[in-house]
């Protein structure tokens, strides 16, 4: 089952596995002073959103380990990629493009349990 999808890198229950992801989003306020009274804001703009998807390999026993290499080439590849989030049965909800903007893992026990965490961030 698809969980979801970084351009053709798919996360799945199986292998491949995201278990939490943390969005955010951060707007751009300037202060605007104002002789005597309170000082104002101005919406200056947003700042691109920020995900970062963790999860845990077991290669070994599960697999994953390549489809979790590939992610890394893509990163090194300098291109935006097309983010998918499966929903419930055959539905997807697009996301919109991201830039892959760090890739890191740990691991343990000799290589039979790597900790990754995924940083995206979107891209107009």
């Amino acid at each position: 089952m698809a969980l979801m999808a970084i351009g053709g890198h798919i996360f799945q229950a199986i292998g491949l596995n995201g278990q939490s992801i943390e969005t955010s989003t951060e707007s751009n306020w300037v202060d605007v002073p104002r002789f005597g009274m309170v000082d104002s804001a101005q919406m200056h703009g947003w700042r691109r959103a920020e995900m970062s998807i963790r999860g845990v390999l077991y290669p070994d026993q599960i697999g994953g380990l390549a489809d979790y290499e590939a992610i890394r080439a893509s990163q090194y590849g300098t291109r935006p990629l097309p983010l998918l989030r499966m929903g419930r049965g055959f539905s997807a909800r697009v996301i919109g493009a991201v830039t892959i903007e760090r890739v890191s893992d740990l691991e343990e026990y000799g290589g039979k349990k790597i900790a990754f965490t995924i940083d995206l961030k979107g891209h107009s």
